[in-house]
C-alpha cells in the first residue's frame, strides 16, 4: 500500500498538480471475518476440485502467495479491538474507518478531528472542490440528491463538524441496521451476526465498544430513532432482510 501511494503522490509531483490536487485516503471498514472453511464447505465439487489445484493452502503455506485463506470471524474481532465485530456488519468494528485529507485549503495538518463523516459526503466535498453543481439541482432534474455533506467547512477549519447534533444516517447491511445521531446509535444486529435479533441502544461518546445497551433507560430516545429508521426504509426503499451471510455462525 505504502508503494502504491507513493507511485500516485509521485506522478503528481513529476506533473506538477500535487500543489493542486486534494488527496483523500480512507481504508476500508474493518477486517474480514468470513469463515474459509465454512465457505468451502458449501462449494460444488467442481468448485473445489479448482481451488485445490489453484491454490496451496497447507498449513504452512498460510498467508504466502499462492493460498486463499481467512483468518475467520474471532481473529478479525481482535483485529477490531476496541471496536465491536468486522465488515459486514453495522457495529462499530464494521463501520468505523480512519480517513486522512490533505491539499490546497485543508487545515489542521497533523491534528485528529472525530466528528461524524460518511462515505457520501466525498462526492459534495469533489464537487465543491471543483465548483460544479450536483446535476439533481438543475430545474426539472429526475435524479436522487446527494444526501452526504460537503466535507469543506471542516476541512476549511470553518467548522469542527459538518453535521449538527439533529442531523441522523441510517445504514443497512444483510439484515442488520443502525441508525446514528451525535452520539447516540440505534443498532440492530441478527443473533447469527453477533447480535441479539432485536434494538439495542448505544451512547457512542461513552460507549464506543458498544458494550451497554441503554434501550432502558432512554425508551423514549429508542422510540425515536425507531422512526427514523422508518423513514430510512422509506426514503431509500430498503428491502429488510433476516437472512444474512452469517446467518447460523456466531463470531
Amino acid at each position: 500500500m505504502d508503494d502504491q501511494i507513493g507511485r500516485v503522490i509521485n506522478h503528481l509531483k513529476d506533473t506538477g498538480d500535487y500543489d493542486n490536487t486534494l488527496i483523500v485516503f480512507m481504508s476500508d471498514n474493518g477486517a474480514a471475518g468470513e469463515d474459509m472453511s465454512e465457505l468451502f464447505s458449501k462449494l460444488a465439487p467442481s468448485a473445489k476440485d479448482w481451488l485445490n489445484k489453484t491454490y496451496d493452502n497447507r498449513l504452512e503455506n498460510w498467508g504466502r502467495p499462492g493460498s486463499c485463506i481467512e483468518y475467520g470471524p474471532a481473529w478479525a474481532q481482535v483485529s477490531s479491538v476496541p471496536l465491536r465485530l468486522f465488515k459486514g456488519v453495522e457495529a462499530e468494528g464494521g463501520i468505523r474507518a480512519p480517513l486522512i485529507v490533505c491539499g490546497p485549503g485543508v487545515e489542521h495538518q497533523g491534528g485528529l478531528n472525530h466528528s461524524v463523516l460518511h462515505v457520501m459526503d466525498l462526492v459534495p466535498t469533489f464537487l465543491e472542490s471543483a465548483g460544479i453543481e450536483h446535476p439533481a439541482t438543475s430545474a426539472g432534474s429526475t435524479l436522487a440528491p446527494p444526501q452526504g455533506k460537503s466535507m469543506w467547512p471542516l476541512l476549511a477549519g470553518r467548522e469542527q463538524a459538518i453535521r449538527t447534533d439533529s442531523d441522523w444516517l441510517g445504514w443497512e447491511l444483510f439484515g442488520n441496521r443502525a441508525i446514528r445521531q451525535s452520539d447516540w446509535k440505534l443498532l440492530y444486529l441478527l443473533k447469527g451476526a453477533g447480535g441479539t435479533g432485536d434494538w439495542q441502544l448505544f451512547n457512542l461518546g461513552d460507549d464506543p465498544a458498544e458494550l451497554n445497551d441503554l434501550s432502558e433507560k432512554h425508551p423514549d430516545k429508542r422510540e425515536a430513532f425507531l422512526k427514523l429508521w422508518d423513514e430510512y426504509v422509506k426514503r431509500n426503499g430498503v428491502i429488510v432482510s433476516e437472512a444474512g451471510p452469517y446467518a447460523g455462525h456466531e463470531p
